[in-house]
């Protein structure tokens, strides 16, 4: 029990407040999150808190830099590994549901701030997301011309997969009540990226 303590004590307080952050903002938005709240659940003073971010915008633009930081950094591992479009491919796709899995209110959050199109969506959000979505498209188009990925409108398909994997882990609730479980459950998760890894193989893999 001590070593865990330990490694608590360790985590960087910034990402303690990212971390709860991100789920304050995603529960109430961002109208309905206020510094104070952040500060209160992490158990620091409001002021304490501005030493890292100095105002309630920056917390919030920090807290959606990361979400997509973390895609990218995951996107990109697979898309540079070893092995045929193919296997990078549905190791693209596992790679993604893991991220989401792992952050329970990503998903919520980005899909809140890109339909309310806040500053932070309109300034800084877009362009990361765009740079996101690019990247994908470009590599299923050297996919398709290496002959491994089927035919197609890259940027289509990629807002095909999209849907796949955003909608469990944004609607949990009505998957809870579809199939008795969380979506952020171990036997969910393990479930969605099996299912995940078969629909991408299905829906982008030339036979």
């Amino acid at each position: 029990m001590s070593e865990l303590n330990d490694l608590a004590q360790q985590r960087p307080r910034k990402e303690e407040i990212l971390d709860v952050a991100t789920s304050l903002f995603a529960e109430r938005g961002y109208d309905g999150t206020s510094v104070n709240d952040v500060a209160e659940r992490v158990g620091m003073r409001k002021a304490s808190l501005f030493y890292h971010f100095a105002t309630k915008d920056s917390l919030y633009e920090a807290v959606l830099g990361r979400i997509v930081l973390v895609m990218e950094t995951a996107l990109e591992s697979a898309f540079v590994s070893n092995g045929s479009f193919a296997e990078r491919t549905v190791e693209a796709a596992d790679a993604v549901t893991r991220v989401f899995a792992a952050n329970p209110a990503a998903a919520r959050l980005l899909v809140r701030e890109a339909m309310s199109w806040g500053d932070v969506a309109r300034d800084t959000l877009l362009e990361s997301m765009v740079r996101l979505l690019r990247s994908v498209s470009t590599f299923i188009r050297a996919g398709q011309d290496a002959g491994e990925l089927v035919e197609g409108n890259p940027e289509q398909l990629v807002l095909t997969t999209v849907g796949m994997h955003v909608l469990p882990f944004l609607v949990g609730r009505v998957v809870h009540s579809y199939m008795d479980m969380t979506p952020f459950s171990a036997e969910f998760i393990e479930a969605r990226r099996v299912a995940v890894c078969e629909h991408a193989r299905a829906l982008l893999v030339k036979r």
